[in-house]
């Protein structure tokens, strides 16, 4: 297993675990960032905090790359609370749904078909949820700034983002069941 050789201190492990898990890592974080020089400093420092500290990823508790996921995740949230917020037009189109498709940018390098079946199922969300969910996870906003941009209370937004994700929940769970 190359995670136990990078314990070990095999760089050429370390290598082999970024050229498998790199380019997700960099998805995620350019699509949370959107500027490449900055998702690839990312990229960078979750691979170089796994070389540090490669005790802190247990295998017990989850898969590599979804630890990768969380630990880029977290530094480019970090990245963004120091620059500026994106301005409310960035985050909606015209005519008031959401930009893009977060979700499934990130799964589409794992798996195309779990990518197709979190678009399915963001598709299915009511725009409210769907909102709050990208602000909470792509643009790194706790619950009050949510309710704050959006307008909505503090109490409203937590409701849509429990609900929305429970429907993605079942919805990732239908998937499992159907199989590939």
């Amino acid at each position: 297993m190359l995670i136990e050789r990078v314990r070990e201190r095999d760089a050429d492990a370390l290598l082999a675990l970024y050229r498998i898990h790199g380019p997700r890592v960099f998805s995620l974080a350019y699509r949370m960032l959107g500027d490449r020089g900055a998702a690839e400093e990312i990229v960078q420092d979750t691979f170089w905090k796994l070389w540090q500290r490669p005790d802190l990823f247990d295998p017990q508790k989850g898969a590599l790359i979804a630890w990768l996921y969380t630990v880029g995740r977290n530094l480019a949230l970090d990245r963004k609370r120091i620059a500026n917020r994106r301005p409310l037009e960035d985050v909606f189109e015209i005519e008031g749904g959401i930009k893009g498709a977060a979700i499934p940018e990130m799964a589409a390098m794992e798996d195309p078909l779990v990518a197709d079946a979190i678009q399915k199922a963001m598709d299915t969300l009511p725009t409210d949820q769907k909102i709050a969910i990208e602000l909470a996870y792509f643009e790194g906003l706790t619950h009050t700034e949510i309710s704050d941009r959006l307008g909505a209370a503090l109490g409203t937004v937590k409701t849509r983002l429990r609900l929305g994700l429970n429907k993605l929940r079942e919805a990732m769970r239908e998937y499992g069941k159907v199989g590939r």
